[in-house]
């Protein structure tokens, strides 16, 4: 069996699937989400999950937005610096 592939193609991601976009904007609307979903919940032990998940999410678009705004902030800064 020396010529045997049993990969004959390659795998690729489907072109409909949307690639994830790390931003603050995006983590926002997870947590949201999770937020929303949480109301629906009947157990109390879902609904906490589902709300300490948004506020891993809202804490982690806190935390792009603080770097987002470093990097502005250095990038203006060796603007002028040049």
């Amino acid at each position: 069996m020396s010529g045997f592939n049993p990969m004959p193609f390659e795998a690729r991601a489907s072109a409909k699937t949307r690639k994830h976009k790390d931003t603050a904007g995006t983590c926002r609307e997870r947590a949201t989400a999770d937020l929303l979903k949480s109301v629906t919940m009947i157990t109390a032990n879902e609904r906490v999950t589902l709300e300490r998940s948004a506020a891993s999410w809202e804490a982690r678009a806190t935390l792009l937005d603080r770097l987002e705004q470093t990097a502005r902030a250095r990038s203006a800064a060796q603007g002028l610096g040049a």
